[in-house]
């Protein structure tokens, strides 16, 4: 089973209080996410998916790409995977 890190950014570090949390998972971004969320709060995972598929405001990076690019996402041992909520600012 892949051991991952999941970095958290900007309001949901501060929520959660913590910047990332490491989890084994089965390769899939959802059970690491459900993973996570079992140190975090089962909140957690409403905050990255939505009807079953990541949300559309939320910016997902695995290892700096962008899952949108990436098609399937398939995690390995080291991987990081970074969630940032959205921003506004002005």
């Amino acid at each position: 089973m892949p051991r991952v890190k999941i970095k958290l950014f900007a309001t949901l570090r501060e929520r959660y209080g913590r910047s990332e949390v490491e989890v084994e998972c089965d390769g899939t971004l959802r059970d690491a996410v459900e993973k996570a969320a079992g140190l975090l709060g089962e909140d957690f995972i409403g905050e990255v998916f939505s009807d079953g598929k990541p949300r559309d405001d939320r910016i997902i990076l695995v290892n700096g790409r962008h899952i949108q690019f990436l098609g399937e996402v398939s995690l390995r041992d080291g991987d990081v995977v970074a969630i940032f909520p959205p921003l506004a600012g002005g």
